[in-house]
């Protein structure tokens, strides 16, 4: 079932509403802009389909990620199903705007229960912990209520929510730390810039 106010809608299911032939029209009218700017040599001209390993390669990867189809299709407003046939194979061509849009979805669309590798949030983690944070102390702020917090979570795979959850602790932790360090820093140079003048 294709949404209203799209051209699909418009062309392949003969929709004649209002958001659909607006759809329509702004499409036509971007088509004749683009022809007059390629006449005029303002800008090459595109092609109106661009074969689709790149999309199709990228998806595959944002489904190693955890980031499924549907999180795509949310956030690109590309149907399901096309999404599906690129992803497959089936289809072997798409157009420049519909390859853009899947591009642009990074590993951060992921779903909060879905799964994904844990290295990047251990490396994070054994960041805080060489710069004297505890696990007890990071499961707290993890949001662990329990009477003795302890650090739950895989060595190979942690679900999306977790691993932000930690790139935002660390984030905000790390900056704090660093930022006292050059605060120190500085002031240790200007007490010994202020010895230096007295002697």
């Amino acid at each position: 079932m294709r949404e209203h106010g799209t051209r699909a809608k418009y062309c392949i299911d003969k929709c004649r509403c209002e958001p659909c032939t607006e759809a329509n029209r702004l499409y036509a009218r971007e088509r004749d802009r683009h022809l007059r700017r390629v006449s005029y040599g303002i800008e090459p001209e595109r092609p109106a389909y661009i074969d689709a390993i790149e999309v199709r390669i990228h998806l595959q990867w944002l489904s190693i990620v955890g980031v499924g189809k549907r999180q795509v299709a949310d956030r690109t407003g590309i149907s399901l199903t096309a999404i599906y046939k690129l992803r497959r194979g089936v289809v072997t061509k798409c157009r420049p705007e519909t390859a853009n849009k899947i591009l642009a979805v990074g590993r951060s669309a992921a779903a909060d229960g879905a799964y994904v590798d844990a290295a990047k949030t251990w490396k994070l983690i054994n960041e805080l912990l060489r710069a004297g944070y505890t696990k007890t102390w990071i499961a707290k702020q993890l949001g662990s209520n329990a009477k003795t917090p302890a650090l739950q979570l895989g060595r190979r795979q942690v679900s999306a929510i977790k691993a932000r959850q930690v790139a935002e602790l660390h984030e905000r932790t790390l900056f704090r730390v660093l930022e006292e360090r050059r605060v120190t820093r500085e002031r240790q140079a200007k007490y010994r810039a202020a010895k230096e003048q007295n002697t």
